[in-house]
C-alpha cells in the first residue's frame, strides 16, 4: 500500500511539474521554439535532454547571453547557426527552470513528430497583395491595431519608402523575416518574448489577422529592399525649421512695428500734455 501511495505520489509531483512548465512555457519560450514542430526563431526543443546537460539547459535558458560572451562552445555554435540573434535573459528560479525542461521532455516524448529539423509550414503561403498593404498600414500606424496597441513603427524600422517616419528605439526589421521565417515573425508578434514589446502588448494582444497581414509585410520587406531608396530628411526639416522661424520673426516684425518705435507710454504722456496746456 506504501509503495503504491508512493508511486502515484511521484506521478501527482511529475504532472504538477509538467503543468507549471507548460504554462511557463507559453509565456517565455513559445513565441521562438517549438517542441517536436519544427524550428521556429530558435531551434526546436524535442529531445534537448539528450543533446544537452542539465546543468548546461538551466544556465543557457537563465542567461544564455552570459554562455555566449565567456565563449562556451555550445552556446556559440547554437547562437551562430541561428542568425546571431540573441535570446534574451530570463528571469526565473531553477525550480522555474526545472519545471520547463520537464514539460519539454514530457512534451516530446511522443512518437511521430516532425524532427527538429524540419521548418513549420509556410504561413503565408496563401498572402494577398491585401494582406502586404494592411500590413503596411498597421506597421507605420496608418490603420489602428484592433486591441489599441502602439504600432511597431513607434520603436522600430524598416527599409520601405512607403513609410514616412518610424522609431529607433529597438531592432531594425527589414531582415527579419529572412532571419526568422514566416512562423517565427508570426509567433513573437502574437507572443512577444522581449521584456519591452511584452509589456506593450500584453493589455493590447494582436489578432490573428493582424499577426498574419504583419509577417506579410515584413516578408515584402525583406524581399523587396534591393529596390528601396534610404530616405533621410534631416536636410529637410532643419529647412522647414528655418523657414517657419523666419517667418515668425517677420510676423512679429509686422504686427509690432509701431510698437517697436515708440515708447509704451507714449500715449499718456501727450494725453497728459495736452490737458496741462
Amino acid at each position: 500500500m506504501k509503495t503504491f501511495i508512493l508511486i502515484w505520489g511521484i506521478i501527482f509531483s511529475v504532472t504538477c511539474k509538467a503543468d507549471d512548465g507548460q504554462s511557463l512555457f507559453q509565456a517565455t519560450c513559445s513565441a521562438c521554439h517549438s517542441i517536436g514542430k519544427g524550428r521556429l526563431v530558435g531551434p526546436d526543443l524535442k529531445g534537448i535532454s539528450e543533446r544537452r546537460s542539465k546543468t548546461w539547459a538551466v544556465n543557457f535558458i537563465r542567461s544564455s547571453q552570459t554562455m555566449i560572451k565567456s565563449g562556451d562552445p555550445e552556446a556559440v555554435a547554437v547562437y551562430t547557426e541561428h542568425n546571431k540573434i540573441l535570446m534574451p535573459d530570463v528571469n526565473l528560479s531553477d525550480a522555474q527552470i526545472a519545471d520547463i525542461l520537464a514539460f519539454i521532455e514530457s512534451a516530446g516524448s511522443g512518437a511521430a513528430q516532425p524532427t527538429s529539423s524540419v521548418p513549420a509550414p509556410d504561413m503565408l503561403a496563401n498572402a494577398t497583395q491585401s494582406n502586404i498593404d494592411s500590413g503596411a498600414d498597421l506597421f507605420s500606424g496608418k490603420t489602428r491595431l484592433h486591441n489599441n496597441g502602439p504600432s511597431c513603427a513607434a520603436c522600430h524600422k524598416v527599409k520601405d519608402n512607403r513609410i514616412f517616419s518610424s522609431g529607433l528605439l529597438a531592432k531594425e526589421l527589414t531582415l527579419s523575416w529572412e532571419n526568422m521565417g514566416s512562423a517565427g515573425v508570426a509567433a513573437i508578434i502574437k507572443n512577444p518574448p522581449f521584456p519591452a514589446m511584452k509589456a506593450a502588448y500584453l493589455d493590447y494582444p494582436m489578432t490573428d489577422e493582424e499577426a498574419l497581414s504583419l509577417t506579410a509585410y515584413l516578408r515584402s520587406v525583406s524581399q523587396e529592399r534591393y529596390y528601396q531608396n534610404e530616405r533621410y530628411y534631416d536636410i529637410f526639416f532643419i529647412t522647414s525649421g528655418l523657414f517657419v522661424f523666419v517667418v515668425i520673426l517677420v510676423g512679429i516684425e509686422i504686427l509690432y512695428f509701431k510698437r517697436k518705435r515708440k515708447s509704451v507710454n507714449e500715449k499718456i504722456f501727450i494725453r497728459q500734455t495736452q490737458v496741462a496746456n
